[in-house]
């Protein structure tokens, strides 16, 4: 008996010590891209955290655009600047070739397909008919990523960018 708690203890001590590392190996392609293009020269990284969206929500005066930003958990953004570093990237085709669009669980909203340039925005759905994160990729010339995370519901959609100024004409 001493043998099997042994046993179950050194079994439970092992699965606690690869936790971590099996969380680690999970993450999302796009936490891949951000953690991949952070601080290069030419890339330009925004992360906006909750609390701030929630500070920016309390000092607006429209109280309709306040609700919907204090929502948001946060906004990241990852944009080429560099011309020439924008030739040889393309965040569409990245996140493609690591199986994004055929593995998670995002609706296409919009895609655009121009002779040098994709454009797709993604929504993933969340209970209640509302989406959980909001996700602009920009692939080809120019490469941008804007994730928008928090509980969105559909019908704002145009609001929040529009509040948070983000131009999503390609």
């Amino acid at each position: 008996m001493k043998a099997t708690m042994k046993s179950i203890f050194r079994a439970m001590i092992f699965v606690l010590l690869l936790a971590p590392i099996a969380a680690m190996a999970q993450k999302s392609p796009v936490d891949k891209l951000f953690e991949k293009y952070a601080n290069r020269d030419g890339i330009t990284t925004v992360n906006i955290s909750g609390a701030l969206l929630s500070f920016a929500a309390q000092a607006d005066g429209n109280s309709a655009e306040a609700d919907m930003i204090s929502k948001l958990k946060g906004i990241r953004i990852l944009t080429v600047e560099d011309s020439e570093l924008n030739k040889q990237l393309d965040f569409f085709k990245e996140m493609e070739g690591d199986s994004f669009f055929k593995n998670n669980n995002y609706e296409s909203l919009m895609e655009i397909t121009d002779k040098d340039e994709i454009v797709r925005f993604y929504a993933r759905k969340a209970d209640g008919g509302k989406f959980s994160e909001l996700l602009l990729i920009v692939g080809g010339d120019e490469n941008t990523l804007i994730s928008i995370q928090g509980l969105i519901d559909p019908a704002n959609i145009g609001k929040i960018t529009g509040a948070l100024d983000i131009d999503i004409n390609p």
